[in-house]
């Protein structure tokens, strides 16, 4: 719908696209019909520094789908960031975030619903030279520990290897009988009372 807000809200980005236009487009990379958004995420209640190493992930794919379902742009991102700046082409847009693995494999290929969330309830609308509404930051949901590939507890063994998983691989914690007590165990998001990480 064309509204004179919408229209005045365009006329920045035309005129940088006229001034592109008439300087060539190797000056100012020419003009796109795309817009940008910014996506948030992070684990537990808080985001801090090293989140991400303790449950095992390095970086995150995002996929962005066209309201048909379609796949319209996918990439990963290191997950330390915390956030990505994108651009789309126009239209209504949804994101899932998936928590990618060291080598770059979804956590849990078997399972993504459980650690792949969606950035938006409804689509995020993306219109030409604007940046979209903000989009609430994505509380991403970490894996259990006996499946998550890191070493916990740090007694050297790493999920079913370690005796306090008992083979279930939905245990919620490495912690339990074989470790020295207090067991070190790095919850994230919960800064370490020695001040370790």
């Amino acid at each position: 719908m064309f509204t004179a807000g919408g229209a005045r809200a365009r006329i920045p980005g035309l005129v940088v696209c006229l001034l592109a236009a008439g300087l060539g487009a190797d000056v100012l990379g020419g003009c796109s019909n795309s817009g940008s958004y910014t996506l948030q995420w992070r684990f537990a209640d808080v985001f801090v520094s090293g989140d991400c190493g303790r449950v095992g992930v390095s970086g995150i794919q995002i996929t962005a789908k066209k309201t048909d379902g379609s796949v319209g742009d996918q990439r990963a991102v290191p997950c330390a960031l915390g956030f990505y700046d994108g651009s789309l082409d126009p239209g209504s847009w949804t994101f899932d975030l998936t928590g990618l693995d060291a080598s770059g494999r979804p956590k849990d290929p078997t399972n993504a619903a459980l650690f792949g969330q969606t950035a938006a309830d409804s689509p995020v609308e993306i219109h030409t030279g604007e940046h979209a509404a903000p989009i609430p930051p994505v509380l991403l949901t970490p894996l259990p520990q006996c499946q998550d590939g890191v070493d916990n507890d740090l007694d050297g063994r790493v999920d079913l290897d370690d005796p306090d998983c008992a083979g279930n691989p939905d245990s919620p914690t490495e912690c339990g009988a074989t470790d020295a007590q207090p067991c070190n165990y790095h919850p994230p998001g919960v800064a370490q009372p020695d001040g370790g990480a």
